[in-house]
């Protein structure tokens, strides 16, 4: 390899370090300039649209990754069969946000009549500058008088 190339190779691996760098400070920015208040807001809307049997609007909350695993059709089924304690909460909480990457991670707490709350994991991703649901983990149930804090809703 001569000079000229060994050169070239090594701009160019400096021009995509300084380009990374540059999209992650652009993708911090926008995550720094995301209210609480906008994510919390499309965990709500999906939670409201299971309430009300309206799965086409609760999937509309959805990620595009998520609607190419998911038809409508089997996000009605999972959601029905799998996530019976979203339609049955009295209360939602939110716990605080952390970012992964791309996602924006958030505990959902939901209060079920019994008392017991049902923990939830929700991750978010940004697509063309919208918040949409990427997935959901429900994990086991915590018997009724366990605090936590939160934002309600």
């Amino acid at each position: 390899m001569n000079r000229t190339t060994k050169l070239l190779l090594l701009v160019g691996i400096f021009l995509i370090c300084a380009a990374g760098a540059l999209f992650q400070e652009q993708a911090e920015l926008r995550r720094q300039s995301t209210t609480p208040s906008t994510l919390y807001s499309v965990i709500w809307k999906q939670i409201v649209a299971v309430r009300e049997d309206d799965y086409a609007s609760a999937y509309r909350q959805a990620s595009t990754g998520f609607q190419e695993r998911f038809n409508i059709e089997a996000f009605s089924d999972l959601t029905r069969t799998e996530y019976p304690s979203v339609r049955r909460a009295r209360r939602v909480e939110f716990g605080a946000i952390r970012y992964e990457s791309r996602h924006a991670i958030i505990p959902v707490y939901l209060f079920v009549a019994d008392g017991d709350v049902v923990p939830c994991v929700y991750r978010l991703v940004e697509e063309d500058g919208v918040w949409k649901i990427d997935s959901v983990r429900v994990q086991r149930r915590w018997p009724s008088g366990q605090h936590m804090g939160g934002v309600r809703a």
